[in-house]
C-alpha cells in the first residue's frame, strides 16, 4: 500500500515538472497573440479616425463652404451643421496625436490611452453639443427637401464629395460624428482586452474606457430624455375618439394612483419630492406668459378704442363741414374734415398694420409655443406623482418576493421623472430668455409705432391751427365757453310752448352728476370758518405777546392750509411767534412758528411783521372790500352746508375754496345766510 502511494507521488511530481517545462512557451504564445490583436486594434483606431476626419472635412468643403457662399434665402447653417467646425478641429487634433503615438513606436511605447485622456475633455464638449443639435439638423434638412434652390446647392455638394468617398446624401455626413463618438468606448474596450497587465499604458486605457463610456452614456441618456419629451410634444389637440381609444384598465389604474398620491401629499400623509430650482423656473415661466398675454390683450383693446375714437372724429369733421356748407369759411372747415378722414383711414390703417406685424403676430406665435411646455410640465407632474407613489410602495412592501418588482418599478419611474425634469430644466430657461428677448423687441416696436403715429398725427393737426377760422377766434377756454353756451341755449328752449317739461332731463342729470363729482368734504357747523383745531383766540395771542419779543411776532397775510406733516394751518390775521427761521435741514423756505395752540412749519411768504403789537387786520384801512357775484343759473341745495340760488341772485364771496381747498365750490353769503355753491354757476358783478 505504501509502495503504491510512493509510486503515485513520483508520477505526479514528474507530470508537474513536465508542465512547468511547457508553461513558459504557452505564456509567450498568449502574449504574442495578444500583442498581434492589440496591434490590429491600434491600426483600426488610427485608420478609422483618419477616414472619419477626411469625410467630415469633405462635408465642410462640399456643403458648408458652398452653402455659405450661395447664401440661399431662409438657410439656417447654424442649425443644419451645428458646431461641425469645432468637431473637425477636435477630431483632427486627436487624429494627429494618435498618429504621433503610433507611428515609429513599438507596442510598449504606444500610449493610446494617454492620448485619449489628453483629448477627452475637448471630445466630450464638442460631441455633446453636436449630438444635442443633431435631431434639429435632420428635421431642418427634411424641411429643405421642399426648397428647390437649397436642394440644388446640396446636390452640387454631393457631386463634389462623391469623387472622394461613398455618400448618398447630406444626412449620412451629418450622422458621422454621432456614430463616431459612440464607437470610442467600444474601441477602448477592445484595446484594453488585448493589452497586457504589465503594459505601461494599461491604466490610461482603463481611464479612457471609463471616460468614453461615460460620454456615450450621457449622449444616449440625453437622446432617451429627448425621445420621452417628444413623445408628449404633439402639435394640436387630440380628437375625442383618440382620447376614448386610450382609455383602458391600465390608464384608469394609473390615474387613480395619481389622484390618491395627490390627496396624500395635500394631507401630508406621504413624503413628496421637491425640486426648488424647477419650481422657481416654472413660476418665472408662468409670469412671463401672463405678462405677454396681458400686454397683447391691452394692445388689442387699445386698437379698438383708437378705431372708435378716430372714426368718431372723422364723423364730427363731416358734420361740421355740413354745418358750414353755406358759409364763406367752408374751405377751412373742409381742411379739418380732410385731416380727420386721413387720420381715421390712412394713418390708423398704417399704424395697425405695423403693430400687427411687428408686435401682435410675434407675441401670438410665442404664446402658441407655450402650449408645448405647458403639456410637458403637466406630464412631469404626473411622472413625479408616479415616482412618489412607487417610493411609498417600496416603504410599505414587506414581502421579499414582491419587493424586487416594486423596486424595479420605482427605478423606471425615477428615470422617467428625472428625464422629464432634467430636460425641462434645460429647455425652459432657454425658452424664457428667448421669450424675454422677443417681448422686449416687441415693446420697443410698439413704442416706435406710437411715436411715429403721434408724430404723423401732429403733422396733420398742427397746420389746422394756422387756419384763419382758428386764428380769428377769440375763444381760448373752449370747454367752459361751450358749457356756458350750451346751457344758455337749453334755457332759451323753454320760451317755446312746444318744448316738453322733461326736455332738459339729461341736462339736470349732468348737473347732478357734476355736483356729486365736485361735492366738497362736509364742512363744520359754521361753514365760514375752516378747521377749528388750530383756531386762535385772544388768550392765545396774549400768550404769544408774553412769550416772544415784538420783533419775532408776525401776522398771517393770507390763509395757509397744511399739506404735509409738521406743517401748521393758518388763517389770515393769525399772530405767530417765530421759533426758528429755518427747517431741520437748514433751508429757509419754511419757518418753524408757534400760534399759541400748536407749532409747525409755514412758508415765510404768507407772513408779515406785526407792527406795534396790533393786528394789521384790525385796522379799518386794511380791510378787504367785499366781492359780489350773481347767479347765472338756479341751484338747489342738497344739504345744510349748501345755499340755494336763483338766476340773478346777488351773493357775497366769503371764500373761494371749501375747507379742503377745493376751488370748484365757493362759500358765499346772502341775506345773513351762508353756504356752498358751485363756482361755475356764478358770474362776477363788474
Amino acid at each position: 500500500m505504501n509502495g503504491n502511494l510512493q509510486h503515485l507521488e513520483q508520477e505526479l511530481t514528474t507530470l508537474q515538472a513536465q508542465l512547468n517545462d511547457l508553461q513558459p512557451d504557452q505564456l509567450q504564445l498568449v502574449k504574442k497573440k495578444n500583442a498581434e490583436f492589440r496591434g490590429k486594434v491600434v491600426k483600426e483606431i488610427l485608420k478609422t479616425e483618419t477616414i472619419y476626419v477626411r469625410d467630415i472635412k469633405l462635408c465642410q468643403k462640399g456643403f458648408m463652404t458652398v452653402l455659405e457662399e450661395k447664401q440661399a434665402k431662409g438657410l439656417e447653417l447654424d442649425i443644419l451643421f451645428g458646431n461641425m467646425e469645432e468637431v473637425i478641429n477636435v477630431s483632427e487634433n486627436f487624429m494627429n496625436s494618435l498618429a504621433a503615438a503610433v507611428e515609429g513606436n513599438s507596442s510598449e511605447q504606444q500610449f493610446i490611452g494617454k492620448c485619449v485622456m489628453d483629448h477627452s475633455s475637448g471630445i466630450h464638449s464638442a460631441y455633446a453639443t453636436y449630438c444635442r443639435n443633431h435631431d434639429d439638423a435632420i428635421a431642418l434638412l427634411e424641411k429643405y427637401e421642399e426648397n428647390p434652390e437649397v436642394q440644388e446647392y446640396i446636390n452640387q455638394g454631393l457631386e463634389l464629395v462623391r469623387q472622394s468617398t461613398n455618400c448618398w446624401d447630406l444626412a449620412s455626413f451629418l450622422i458621422k460624428p454621432v456614430q463616431r463618438i459612440l464607437k470610442y468606448h467600444l474601441l477602448m474596450a477592445e484595446l484594453y482586452k488585448y493589452t497586457e497587465e504589465d503594459h505601461p499604458d494599461r491604466p490610461n486605457i482603463q481611464q479612457a474606457l471609463t471616460a468614453m463610456t461615460d460620454i456615450a452614456n450621457s449622449i444616449n441618456e440625453f437622446k432617451r430624455r429627448k425621445d420621452l419629451v417628444m413623445k408628449y410634444r404633439k402639435p394640436g389637440q387630440e380628437a375625442i375618439s383618440d382620447k376614448i381609444g386610450k382609455i383602458n384598465m391600465h390608464s384608469i389604474k394609473k390615474k387613480s394612483q395619481r389622484m390618491n398620491q395627490k390627496i396624500t401629499r395635500i394631507t401630508g400623509l406621504a413624503a413628496q419630492t421637491i425640486d426648488d430650482d424647477f419650481d422657481k423656473m416654472e413660476r418665472r415661466f408662468r409670469v412671463i406668459e401672463k405678462t405677454i398675454k396681458i400686454f397683447v390683450t391691452d394692445i388689442n383693446s387699445y386698437l379698438e378704442q383708437l378705431k372708435t375714437a378716430t372714426s368718431a372724429e372723422a364723423q364730427v369733421g363731416h358734420d361740421i363741414s355740413d354745418y358750414y356748407a353755406s358759409q364763406s369759411n367752408l374751405h377751412d372747415v373742409n381742411k379739418y374734415e380732410i385731416a380727420q378722414r386721413h387720420l381715421a383711414n390712412k394713418l390708423y390703417k398704417d399704424y395697425t398694420i405695423f403693430v400687427q406685424q411687428r408686435v401682435l403676430s410675434p407675441l401670438e406665435s410665442l404664446l402658441n409655443m407655450f402650449e408645448g411646455p405647458h403639456k410637458l410640465i403637466q406630464k412631469r407632474h404626473h411622472k413625479l406623482l408616479d415616482y412618489d407613489s412607487c417610493m411609498s410602495k417600496v416603504e410599505k412592501t414587506k414581502d421579499k418576493d414582491k419587493l424586487k418588482q416594486v423596486k424595479d418599478e420605482k427605478e423606471v419611474a425615477r428615470k422617467n421623472y428625472e428625464a422629464m425634469n432634467i430636460q425641462l430644466k434645460d429647455e425652459i430657461p432657454k425658452l424664457c430668455e428667448m421669450s424675454l428677448a422677443i417681448f422686449k423687441s416687441c415693446v420697443v416696436a410698439f413704442v416706435e409705432a406710437e411715436r411715429d403715429h403721434i408724430s404723423s398725427t401732429l403733422k396733420k393737426i398742427y397746420p389746422l391751427l394756422e387756419l384763419s377760422i382758428v386764428q380769428n377766434s377769440e375763444v381760448r377756454d373752449i370747454l367752459p365757453t361751450f358749457e356756458v353756451s350750451h346751457r344758455s341755449a337749453v334755457d332759451r328752449q323753454y320760451h317755446f310752448t312746444f318744448v316738453p317739461n322733461n326736455f332738459d332731463k339729461k341736462e339736470k342729470l349732468d348737473r347732478r352728476l357734476s355736483r356729486r363729482s365736485m361735492q366738497p368734504v362736509p364742512p363744520p357747523t359754521k361753514p365760514s370758518q375752516p378747521n377749528t383745531n388750530n383756531n386762535q383766540s385772544e388768550s392765545h395771542r396774549g400768550k404769544l405777546e408774553k412769550r416772544y419779543p415784538s420783533e419775532r411776532l408776525f401776522l398771517a397775510a393770507s390763509d395757509f392750509r397744511a399739506k404735509e406733516p409738521m406743517e401748521l394751518s393758518l388763517r389770515k390775521g393769525d399772530t405767530v411767534g417765530i421759533i426758528k427761521q429755518q427747517d431741520p435741514t437748514g433751508g429757509e423756505n419754511r419757518w418753524y412758528v408757534d400760534n399759541g395752540v400748536s407749532q409747525g412749519f409755514v412758508p415765510p411768504s404768507v407772513l408779515q411783521p406785526r407792527e406795534g403789537g396790533v393786528d394789521a387786520c384790525d385796522g379799518g384801512s386794511d380791510e378787504e372790500q367785499p366781492v359780489y357775484f350773481y347767479a347765472e343759473w338756479s341751484f338747489e341745495a342738497t344739504g345744510p352746508t349748501e345755499l340755494s340760488l336763483n338766476p340773478g341772485m346777488v351773493v357775497r364771496l366769503v371764500s373761494d375754496t371749501d375747507v379742503e381747498g377745493n376751488s370748484e365750490w365757493w362759500l358765499v353769503a346772502h341775506e345773513g345766510q351762508q353756504g356752498y355753491v358751485p363756482a361755475n354757476y356764478l358770474a362776477r358783478i363788474p
